[in-house]
């Protein structure tokens, strides 16, 4: 027997199968998928929560920075992202609703910039397998703005291309941390 709750008891997912998308007239983005990232998921999560490490591994992140109460963490990220011929840069804020360690977040945010806005919700489950952490990961979002405006397509193709690159810069960071912990010396080099 576990001690974690199952995923759908929790307060925020009240047994809803997938996230809510948020209402309003825009480009709607619903996505989910699921990663191993080779370390356990304890490591993971303490990762994940650390804001030093958590920035390096956001793509584009030019800050990122803690603007929670006592409660609630709560991130907000300066974030260069480009779909196409439209790039800029955006305030991006995550609220970590839900966390539950280090089985689950959910969390609710959105971006807000110079050619449109968006606001959402994200799951975000940790399961132990062989070889590390599954990440499994779902989400709903609703764009707005000139950037809603893009071929929906390529704005999906560009989220999918910013989670494999946050997956893949998580995994960067773990192999880097196990080489500098195996060597110390190469550390200060």
């Amino acid at each position: 027997m576990t001690d974690t709750p199952q995923l759908s008891d929790t307060p925020f997912r009240g047994g809803r199968a997938e996230p809510t998308m948020p209402d309003g007239k825009g480009h709607r983005l619903r996505s989910a998928g699921s990663t191993v990232v080779p370390v356990r998921r304890q490591r993971l999560w303490e990762i994940i929560m650390d804001e030093q490490r958590l920035a390096a591994a956001i793509p584009g992140a030019e800050t990122l920075h803690r603007v929670d109460d006592a409660e609630v963490r709560t991130y907000a990220a300066d974030v260069g992202i480009g779909v196409g011929m439209i790039k800029g840069t955006w305030r991006v804020t995550a609220r970590f609703a839900e966390a539950i360690e280090p089985a689950h977040i959910v969390l609710f945010g959105g971006a807000d910039g110079p050619l449109g806005t968006s606001f959402g919700e994200g799951w975000i489950d940790f399961e132990p397998v062989e070889g590390g952490t599954r990440v499994s990961y779902s989400y709903a979002i609703l764009i707005t703005g000139m950037v809603a405006k893009v071929s929906g397509r390529l704005i999906d193709a560009a989220a999918d291309k910013l989670i494999d690159k946050f997956y893949a810069r998580l995994a960067q960071a773990v192999r880097e941390e196990r080489r500098a912990a195996a060597d110390p010396q190469s550390a200060g080099e």
